[in-house]
């Protein structure tokens, strides 16, 4: 299939969507699944796990120009469409570009004028992003260009664009911010798993993504420190309070009123009505 096999560039874009719709695996969708990938994508960037750094903004200036790199594998794979033949990406049959950008500074190469190109954008202070395709037509972008003849994404070009999501949330770094004293009383336990129940005991009712656990229990799979068989789950269970995860335990969420919660994310609750703690009692989540 070739760009030319569409009567205009509106009808390219919609066909493009909807591949993206339909490609995805993630209950959460295309929305959903940018938003995890986009936070998976920063925090293995800030790898606090190695570098003991919270926030993206303490990241070294070539570690940052990384992030689009990597957020273009996790959304290739994310929608499991391979590479193009001279592009980022082929998409149902199209050879599209992925441009990220913190900001709406997107470069766009010499070699994808006339292609379609996949924009995503975030806002790491106010946890919101953007999805988005264009097509890269001379009048959709800046006339000038830089020293890599590489030119941007207009004004008038973003209002030409197909939003798939438009300053919508993804989920925030839980450790913008994050008090302090809470941090020191994590850390003042030695085992991962206690650090991780001291987490969800504290921070209850609140999602929190599995990208963030590895940063208080580094180790092979931080995740078996939330999980039951000596996790996280059996030290909080008997003080009354249930870890679900946005994957397994959604219709669990949905009747508790918790949402959303995406599939990739874990939420604590300790219920403060009978009907709750009937619900995660029936869903053997407590005693």
């Amino acid at each position: 299939m070739k760009t030319s096999d569409f009567s205009d560039d509106q009808s390219l874009l919609q066909y493009l969507a909807k591949v993206l719709h339909s490609s995805v695996s993630d209950p959460d969708g295309i929305v959903g699944a940018t938003a995890q990938l986009i936070r998976r994508a920063i925090d293995e960037v800030i790898d606090a796990p190695r570098t003991k750094r919270f926030i993206f903004s303490e990241c070294e200036k070539t570690e940052k120009t990384y992030l689009g790199t990597k957020i273009e594998i996790l959304f290739r794979d994310a929608i499991g469409q391979p590479k193009g033949k001279y592009l980022d990406l082929d998409l149902g049959g199209i050879d599209t570009d992925i441009k990220h950008s913190i900001g709406t500074a997107w470069m766009i190469p010499r070699e994808a004028l006339g292609k379609p190109c996949v924009l995503i954008t975030e806002n790491e202070l106010t946890a919101r992003f953007s999805l988005g395709l264009i097509v890269c037509r001379t009048e959709n972008l800046t006339t000038g260009g830089n020293r890599d003849q590489k030119l941007q994404v207009s004004a008038y070009g973003r209002n030409q664009a197909l939003w798939i999501a438009h300053d919508m949330p993804y989920p925030r770094n839980i450790w913008q911010g994050f008090d302090p004293k809470l941090m020191a009383l994590i850390n003042s336990h030695r085992g991962g798993a206690n650090r991780v129940a001291e987490l969800f005991e504290n921070i209850q009712k609140t999602p929190i993504p599995r990208s963030a656990i590895p940063a208080i229990a580094p180790q092979l799979d931080p995740l078996k420190r939330v999980r039951a068989n000596g996790g996280a789950r059996d030290i909080l269970r008997p003080r009354g309070i249930a870890i679900l995860w946005g994957q397994k335990d959604r219709a669990t969420i949905a009747e508790l009123s918790l949402g959303p919660v995406l599939s990739d994310e874990f939420i604590s609750i300790r219920p403060d009505s009978q009907r709750d703690l009937e619900i995660l009692r029936r869903e053997g989540h407590l005693d």
